[in-house]
């Protein structure tokens, strides 16, 4: 057996001069273009439905524009394009909580189309300078009786860590409420590479979750000096001093739900000095 010294370059292969990384340099840009063709199939098929919808409100077409969003979060997964699956996350997000295809909500879904187009004719392996800033242009999610121009307006983002949809549309609504946009994570480690990517103003994240549980997710955040400086917040049934919350950084806030729920969100926003 022959070693060479450490620091000399030898081939991988038999062939001089074939860079060891080759290979693999060739398959992740195959993959990035695989995903460019069927990405930009996706989309155009998420067109025609809005378009569809425009001329005849039919909830097939909703049912269409889901499948089709799913289905890029799925194939956007395998693939380094950060702009595009954060943006896919947010459309997601927005078509999970969407019940009609009314006016409002097909534009707010042709600026979600019409970004992440613009995305796959550029350079899709790109982060972008401010991936946070990003995120805060795309289009809300709507909610019953609030002024989406005046959650824009707010600029105020929370990120929830809440695995049952009804739940995090409860304290969505809430939130929606005092004037605040909000995203859903329903796992723990996707919504540590959310906070990091859109560093979201405050985070609320359920004690019960997947494999970390909300006092391991608070630690991890609080331990990250990129989000450290992002106020947390878990959403328990269990009294503040209950043992199972013991471990929680000091900096963490406990908001109970139930009757207190109203008044520990309203005193965690307090403390945050979220306004």
């Amino acid at each position: 057996m022959v070693f060479h010294p450490i620091g000399e370059n030898k081939p991988a292969s038999g062939k001089a001069g074939t860079p060891m990384n080759k290979n693999v340099v060739d398959l992740d840009d195959q993959m990035l273009a695989d995903f460019r063709d069927e990405a930009n199939d996706i989309i155009s098929s998420i067109d025609v439905h809005v378009q569809n919808a425009r001329s005849k409100n039919d909830p097939a077409h909703l049912t269409a524009i889901q499948r089709e969003v799913f289905n890029l979060r799925y194939k956007g997964k395998s693939v380094a394009a950060p702009l595009i699956n954060l943006a896919s996350h947010r459309l997601a997000d927005y078509v999970t909580t969407c019940k009609d295809l009314n006016e409002g909500a097909i534009e707010d879904i042709q600026a979600f189309v019409d970004k992440i187009q613009s995305l796959l004719d550029g350079d899709i392996s790109a982060g972008g300078a401010d991936t946070a800033e990003f995120v805060r242009e795309l289009p809300s999610k709507r909610a019953p009786d609030i002024d989406p121009n005046w959650l824009k307006q707010a600029n105020v983002e929370a990120l929830l860590v809440i695995p049952q949809r009804s739940m995090a549309t409860i304290v969505e609504r809430e939130l929606a409420a005092c004037g605040y946009r909000s995203s859903v994570s329903q796992t723990s480690f996707e919504a540590i590479e959310l906070a990091v990517r859109t560093r979201p103003d405050f985070i609320i994240v359920a004690k019960t979750i997947d494999e970390l549980d909300g006092v391991d997710l608070a630690n991890a955040l609080q331990s990250m000096p990129k989000t450290r400086g992002i106020p947390t917040a878990v959403l328990t049934s269990d009294a503040p001093n209950h043992p199972s919350l013991q471990d929680l950084p000091c900096r963490t806030a406990i908001i109970r739900k139930g009757n207190a729920f109203g008044d520990d969100l309203a005193e965690a926003l307090a403390r945050f000095n979220i306004t």
